[in-house]
Order: structure tokens, then C-alpha cells, then sequence
């Protein structure tokens, strides 16, 4: 659907964001699926047939997508809050929504397609926070610091019989003297299900009765939804405040990847073995016009079109090719490397060998492009996680479950850091700080373990009890009294 088009139709509104940024969402999508079929899809001739096949891929949209939403956000992903009350009302809700496993799956969507939504909202006073894919979401404003205030998602689109319903829920502000109220709109509208537009606008209660067409929230600072992108500038429209995918740059990249990939492929299928033989081995049918034997080539056969030979020296000659597997591995590996660099991993983190794709496995330094890439996107997620509770907590206190916090809340979401050291550098770095004199014991203790400030303590005290024991055979070697 052209979106962007029938907003402004139906909404009378200028929506500020053209449609081809969404025209490119859709071919990121197509990339990060495996097929973009303008490049896959392959027309060529074979003795004057046209055929058609696809072109192989190696999936690598996806990979680098995956790759870096896992670094990201995984299972030991957390949000905590400072405050008690806050936390003991917000952690239930999350869990609920099945947050932080929901994030993770939406934080490689987001890596795909260049970002990703969620929609805080109320089912009969529970509060629900659901996911909104990028192409769905449609921003009308934001501030100087490019953070949206207004918004249009795309909610669903139900089939009934013969017509398209769309519900469209817009997100909206308005001035009302020194104050700034938050409100929604929810709207129905119906097409047929051939038409690309929204079509007409209906009654809601054909497909949601009971849901309010206009709502207002006069107490809350902000609206209730959270957008999330990639830690990149967006260097297609950079007026926006709309992301990039994480390979939006590398599509050439992941072109020549394939192409390369492809071509190995076939250089098994198209080189194995090969024979020049007489015409009189080649199969044949009867050709009903001239009623003679008409010879053919079966591509699946080992065989190549036969020669004409002399019936007492009939033979046939090996013309088959020397197979250039090496060439296309160094090809692909330098590849990868280049789509590494592109899309904000270190040069090596993909790569290939005779074995196939590899991915680097070994441990992430802290000044290396990877690790900054991690580290910028985190702090974007820990934003959006941020921005979700407190539209969270302006929900519960318009529903009445919950006053809004008066007092200051700091929401906090912490990651896995395990790949930028494993245990044995984290410990042996400890020691070499501490042994410079520039770390205290009881810090390279929480640091090496992972133990909070008690525990390192309650270490600190068995390793000070453990130093003073002294047994018999000391006192009398030693004289210790």
C-alpha cells in the first residue's frame, strides 16, 4: 500500500516524510528475506529459449542484522529502576508484555529495515506494549532534536469477505494555553481488496466495537509510543527523523556477495565432467515433419554436442574445465570483509573459507569498531526502554492504577558484556590494574567476579583471615608468637 498517499488524502495532511523512504524500508525487507527480486530473479538464454532462474544467495542482510541485534540485546538484557515503588509496578507489566524477549526480536527488525515502534496502550485496564513494524509508522512532527511527538501507526489490516479494513491510530498534540495535551484518534477505513489505497472512511464498531474514537490524556508529558533506530545518520534523508537499515549502504556489497556466491556454486553444477563425442552417441527423437532423427542437448547429461567423425575413428575427447573454487573463496572472503566494515563490525568479523561462512568469535576489544557499534546502539535501546515505562506510567495514571511518580526516576537498562572480555582477560586486566596501583582490591574483585560492593567485601574478609593463619610448624621454624 502506498501509505504515505492515502494518509494525506484521507487526513488532509502533509505527511513530511516521502513515500520512497518507505519504497526503500520495502527493499531493505526484501534483502534482509533473502530476495530482492529485481536482482535475484535471472533471465537468460539457453539455444535460443528464454529461461529464468534465481540467483543463490548468501543470506548476508540477515546475518549482519542478527549479528548485531544479538550483541545488543539477549537474554541477559535487563531494566531496572532506582525507585522501589516504580520498579514494583513497572517489572510485572513488562513481564507481561514479554518485553525483554520481544525487544530482542524486534531489535533485528529494526537492524533490517532501520526501526522499530512500540505502542503502549490499554486492553480493559491492562496495560499492553506492542511492537509496530517501520513501514507502519508515520511521523507528522518532531522536535529540534529530531525526537517524534506526533505520530500515525498503521495498527492492523483485517480481510472480511471482499474489502480491506485498516485501522489507523494517530498519536497527536495540541496547545491549550501554556499546557500541552496528548490525544488519539482511532479511525476505520475500508477498500476493496484489489484497491492499494485505504479507501473510505467507517463506522469502527464494523470490526472494533467499543473502541473510543478520541481520547484524551490531560496530564501526560509525552505520547504513548517509542521509537527506536539503528545508531546511524540517516544519509538518504537526513531532514528526517526516521532511521537507516544497518546495510542501507552496503546493497552493492551484498550484490557482488551473491553474485560471487552464485557463480561458486555453478562452477560445480556447469564444471563437471565434460565429453566431446560423435554425433552418433548423442540421444535423439523423430522429427514428425521430415520423419528423420533430430539429435538434442540434455544439459543434464555429461555431454557436450557431439562432432562429426569417421565411423572407424570415433572417440571422444575430455574438454572439462579446471574448477576456480579458490578464486571465488578469496573473492567472497574479501567481500565480507568489505560488508564487515560497511555495516559497523570490525574488518574481520565475516569472513569465508573452504569450510563456508565464518564469523569471528574472539574477544571484542573495547576500542574496536564492533564495540563501538554495540556501544552506540545500546544507548539508543536504553532511550526507547526508557521512553516506554514512562509512557507506561502516564497510562496507569490517566486509567487511575497508578499515580505518576512526582519524585525523580532513573530507568536503566544494562546488556551483556561478555563479548568484549571473557573471564580470563577480565581477571588477568584486574591484576595488572592492580598491581600498577591503579586499582583498589576490593574494585578488581567486583570487576574479575562480577560480585557487587557486600560481597567483595565479604571476599576482602576471608582472604584477610585466610593470610592469618599460622600453623604450629611456622611458630617453631619462624618463632611467630
Amino acid at each position: 500500500m502506498k501509505i504515505i498517499k492515502g494518509v494525506e488524502l484521507q487526513q488532509k495532511v502533509d505527511v513530511p516524510v516521502d513515500q520512497t523512504y518507505y519504497d526503500e524500508i520495502a527493499r531493505w525487507r526484501c534483502w534482509y528475506k533473502g530476495y530482492y527480486k529485481e536482482f535475484h530473479e535471472i533471465w537468460y538464454y539457453v539455444q535460443g529459449i528464454k529461461r529464468s532462474r534465481r540467483l543463490l544467495t548468501m543470506g548476508m542482510a540477515k546475518q549482519v542484522a542478527q549479528e548485531m541485534a544479538t550483541m545488543i540485546c539477549n537474554e541477559k538484557m535487563e531494566v531496572s529502576c532506582d525507585n522501589e515503588e516504580v520498579s514494583a509496578f513497572i517489572d510485572p507489566i513488562l513481564d507481561a508484555n514479554g518485553f525483554i524477549d520481544t525487544t530482542q526480536e524486534n531489535a533485528e527488525y529494526m537492524m533490517a529495515v532501520g526501526g522499530m515502534v512500540a505502542e503502549v496502550y490499554s486492553d480493559r485496564n491492562n496495560i499492553k506494549v506492542s511492537y509496530v513494524s517501520a513501514e507502519n509508522f508515520i511521523p507528522l512532527s518532531w522536535d529540534v532534536n529530531k525526537k517524534i511527538d506526533q505520530a500515525i501507526i498503521v495498527v492492523e489490516q483485517t480481510k472480511k469477505k471482499d474489502f480491506t479494513y485498516t485501522l489507523l491510530r494517530s498519536h497527536l498534540k495540541k496547545e491549550d494555553g501554556d499546557r500541552t495535551i496528548y490525544y488519539i484518534v482511532n479511525e476505520l477505513y475500508r477498500s476493496s481488496v484489489n484497491d492499494s489505497t485505504l479507501g473510505q472512511p467507517v463506522d469502527l464498531s464494523i470490526i472494533y466495537p467499543g473502541l473510543e474514537s478520541y481520547i484524551e490524556f490531560p496530564n501526560a508529558k509525552r505520547p504513548f509510543f517509542a521509537y527506536c533506530k539503528p545508531a546511524l545518520a540517516n544519509n538518504l534523508d537526513p531532514d528526517t527523523p526516521l532511521g537507516i537499515s544497518i546495510f542501507a549502504n552496503a546493497i552493492d556489497t551484498l550484490k557482488s556477495i551473491d553474485t560471487v556466491f552464485d557463480s561458486l556454486q555453478r562452477e560445480f553444477k556447469l564444471g563437471k565432467k565434460r565429453l566431446v563425442i560423435p554425433n552418433s552417441w548423442l540421444r535423439g527423437v523423430p522429427d514428425i515433419d521430415t520423419g528423420t532423427m533430430k539429435t538434442y542437448y540434455d544439459p543434464d547429461d555429461e555431454i557436450i554436442q557431439g562432432m562429426n567423425v569417421n565411423d572407424d575413428k570415433e572417440n571422444y575427447t575430455d574438454i572439462s574445465p579446471t574448477l576456480r573454487a579458490q578464486e571465488h573463496i578469496s573473492s567472497l572472503d574479501a567481500l565480507l570483509k568489505t560488508l564487515s566494515a560497511q555495516t559497523g563490525f570490525s574488518a574481520n568479523t565475516f569472513g569465508f573459507e573452504a569450510t563456508g561462512l565464518k564469523t569471528a568469535t574472539e574477544v571484542v576489544s573495547e576500542n574496536s569498531k564492533t564495540f563501538r557499534s554495540k556501544q552506540s546502539n545500546e544507548n539508543n535501546i536504553g532511550v526507547f526502554t526508557a521512553e516506554v515505562v514512562e509512557s507506561i506510567l502516564w497510562l496507569a495514571d490517566f486509567l487511575g492504577l497508578r499515580p505518576y511518580p512526582t519524585e525523580e526516576y532513573n530507568v536503566t537498562s544494562s546488556f551483556d558484556d561478555s563479548i568484549v572480555n571473557d573471564k580470563d582477560a577480565k581477571i588477568n586486566q584486574q591484576i595488572a590494574l592492580k598491581g600498577a596501583g591503579l586499582q583498589s582490591r576490593k574494585r578488581a574483585i567486583m570487576e574479575s567476579q562480577g560480585v557487587d560492593d557486600t560481597t567483595a567485601l565479604e571476599i576482602l574478609e576471608e582472604i584477610a583471615k585466610d593470610e592469618q593463619v599460622v600453623t604450629a610448624g611456622m611458630v617453631d621454624a619462624f618463632g611467630v608468637e
